[in-house]
């Protein structure tokens, strides 16, 4: 009765939460036509952000669209407020969190005279093998040149596993007092404290309790001429204790940022810091006392020129040096530092006359240090560091004439790593040098207005060579594999309400070892993919959608014939779905699949001739279920079924190897709803069941019990803001 007390206070917490509704939610209304992507829907509802010009914005920054999209489910913002910010900041999209979060600090950023803001969240949560209550609060008061921002972030959680339950406790407080001497001077305090324990009933208890009490100055200039900067000092008392040792000293942090800008042909922008501490450390197990010294520094600009012109030049670079000294007990009592070192520099030359027209040159050089290898006979010499190097070149382009459109890439990377010594039977290093070339190009033609044709082909080609600096040890094999591959594809629409596409893709893969000695382990792989996919809206709501697969895969052993394989995979995917009505919609998918293997056999007339080996069979049937009867409130409701079958093909015909039957269920309610005007509850309850059982025909057949999971979870997640 004991477990399902979480539980039933979770139910009651809904429950009343959504008798409270005092204001309906801003949680969209479905249109009845279907997103680009699966999870828009719930991301709209449930955070309010959409996706509408996902792919040209991630075209035009140069990152991944799921990385753009990632970033905006983190930070909570739109697309279009992301990219603002990032361009007003002038700082890459993946750093504007970074940014935002060192800016809520700063009282030199604020312009407002008074201010006495409170927010509290709080959130629980249940699951099958762990609960988990997470506070938070975060209040903010100026009171003309006095500040005072405090943050409290408490998380307590429970871990059960093998019979054992442990405790989990995260413990934050970050709190700065100051007074503003000017607009753009501030002196104060600050305090940072941290608690981390993990508690549990075997060795490996953890225990780690840091105090920061530090004064705290920070400045900000904002000079004529489009020059910009910011500087800020943190120095104080450190006392850490944990369970491996701690330290105790002082410690410092000095950072800063600079922006400079001149008209529309030059941007510059620099951020850098520099941490430290001098501290005594005491070694487990060990009375003395030891003196340590940590340092990181690092230093991140870019510099932009002519960026609206047609021709434009862009530099970023990158440094850091880090060096942590951590007490060891073992063999004697000592420090041990930990180095990590990098440098990185990328120049990009871009050519641009419109977006159908342009070409960039890029070039990247970076080299960087890692600690490695553990002992005191050596601690931070080079031997006991991992280097590596990086030196590269791409260039990649696009071109459109007469319907036609050229996109075009080509890239040259060479890279050294050099390992730790080793003591094996022989004390030596060893340098891999690596080289990558490829080449590829995408020619698009829109033949109609309804058919649009694409052609691919790219060629690339890794080399890999070793060296050793002992001349009786043993360097590893050098190695080619190259690569080739064309892919010929037609899209074809006739309506909106329906398009068709096919594709045809052949890919040719070298495996080359390029010694005597391990050539016997070269091979090669051919494979050839047809897919044809459909999509067509049926009803106003109902839309089918079929993707169909065949793919064959050739593998060729150069020397040892006897072992070529052939693998086949034919694949249906099948996918329909439903706008019932406005709150009601239903999303059926099933998928087949059935793959044969087999190897290559000579017959006594000289021909080889294919032997069927084993296949596998599977078969999944899944379907969603989603019900809104209030802006607020959504359930839904997804069973699946899933079938698994291993057979083996002899001259006696096929037999059954295993099998295998899964079906998973889970249905639940998830809450999004405004407390007056000032609070939002969240929070989802679902059930969640699996029930799989499989059978093994090895001498005779052998069935398992079925095996089952059935269990409750859910989140409730409550903010107040004042």
């Amino acid at each position: 009765m004991k477990r399902f007390r979480p539980l039933v206070l979770l139910i009651v917490l809904l429950g009343l939460g959504w008798l409270g509704q005092v204001r309906t939610g801003r949680a969209s209304e479905a249109q009845g036509s279907r997103f680009a992507f699966a999870d828009t829907t719930l991301l709209r509802d449930t955070l309010d952000l959409r996706f509408d010009r996902l792919f040209p914005l991630a075209d035009s920054l140069r990152i991944l669209p799921d990385t753009l999209r990632a970033l905006s489910v983190r930070y909570q913002l739109s697309l279009e407020h992301l990219v603002s910010l990032a361009d007003s900041m002038r700082v890459p999209v993946d750093s504007v969190g970074v940014v935002l979060e060192r800016a809520r600090f700063n009282p030199l950023v604020s312009t407002v005279a008074t201010s006495n803001d409170f927010r509290y969240t709080s959130s629980y949560t249940v699951g099958q093998t762990s609960n988990t209550w997470v506070n938070g609060s975060d209040y903010n008061l100026i009171r003309g040149p006095l500040f005072l921002h405090s943050i409290i972030n408490i998380s307590l959680g429970e871990y059960r596993a093998g019979g054992f339950t442990s405790q989990r406790d995260t413990r934050g407080l970050t709190t700065e007092l100051g007074w503003r001497l000017s607009k753009n001077l501030s002196l104060g305090g600050r305090a940072n404290l941290q608690r981390f324990a993990n508690l549990d009933r075997s060795i490996y208890s953890v225990t780690d309790n840091t105090n920061e009490f530090q004064l705290s100055v920070r400045s900000k200039h904002d000079e004529s001429h489009g020059l910009s900067s910011e500087l800020n000092f943190f120095t104080g008392l450190l006392d850490q204790s944990k369970s491996n040792g701690g330290k105790r000293g002082v410690s410092g942090d000095l950072n800063g940022r600079m922006i400079y800008s001149r008209g529309a042909w030059l941007s510059q922008d620099m951020d850098g810091q520099v941490t430290g501490n001098l501290a005594h450390t005491t070694p487990p197990g060990s009375p003395a006392a030891l003196d340590s010294r940590d340092l990181s520094a690092n230093l991140r600009g870019n510099v932009a020129l002519f960026e609206a012109a047609p021709v434009g030049f862009n530099a970023s670079y990158g440094l850091r040096y880090s060096r942590v000294e951590n007490p060891v007990a073992l063999p004697t009592p000592g420090i041990q530092p930990v180095r990590t070192n990098s440098r990185d520099l990328d120049l990009a030359m871009r050519l641009r006359r419109d977006t159908d027209r342009y070409l960039n040159l890029d070039l990247r050089l970076g080299d960087s240090q890692n600690s490695t290898a553990s002992g005191l006979g050596a601690i931070g010499s080079a031997s006991t560091l991992t280097t590596a190097g990086d030196r590269g070149f791409a260039a990649d382009g696009r071109y459109a004439l007469l319907g036609f459109t050229l996109d075009a890439r080509f890239s040259y990377g060479r890279s050294t790593t050099r390992s730790p010594r080793r003591t094996d039977t022989l004390d030596y290093r060893e340098l891999q040098l690596q080289r990558s070339r490829s080449v590829e190009a995408t020619l698009t033609r829109v033949v109609s207005r309804r058919l649009t044709a694409r052609a691919n082909g790219s060629v690339g080609l890794d080399s890999y060579d070793y060296s050793v600096d002992e001349a009786l040890a043993q360097a590893t094999y050098p190695r080619d594999q190259y690569h080739q591959s064309y892919r010929i594809e037609a899209l074809y629409t006739p309506s909106d309400r329906f398009n068709s596409g096919a594709t045809f893709e052949v890919a040719r893969t070298l495996y080359l070892n390029l010694t005597s000695a391990s050539s016997a382990g070269n091979s090669e792989n051919d494979s050839y993919r047809a897919e044809w996919r459909w999509n067509a809206r049926l009803f106003p709501g109902f839309t089918a959608t079929q993707r169909n697969n065949v793919v064959a895969s050739y593998d060729y052993q150069t020397f040892q014939s006897n072992l070529d394989k052939l693998s086949l995979d034919y694949s249906t995917v099948t996918s329909l779905n439903a706008v019932l009505t406005p709150r009601l919609t239903v999303d059926i998918d099933h998928n087949a699949r059935y793959q044969p293997r087999g190897g290559y056999n000579t017959a006594p007339d000289g021909l080889r001739y294919l032997t069927p080996g084993d296949e596998n069979r599977s078969y999944v049937l899944s379907v969603r279920i989603a019900y809104t009867p209030a802006p607020a409130l959504s359930l839904s409701l997804s069973p699946d079924y899933q079938q698994f079958d291993r057979a083996t093909r002899t001259g006696a015909g096929t037999q059954p190897q295993s099998r295998q039957r899964t079906l998973n269920f889970s249905g639940g309610a998830n809450l999004n709803l405004k407390v007056g005007g000032n609070g939002r509850l969240t929070g989802t309850i679902q059930r969640t069941y699996n029930a799989t059982r499989s059978i093994t025909y090895a001498a005779g057949a052998s069935a398992s019990p079925r095996s089952e999971l059935d269990f409750w979870n859910g989140s409730l997640q409550f903010s107040w803001t004042l």
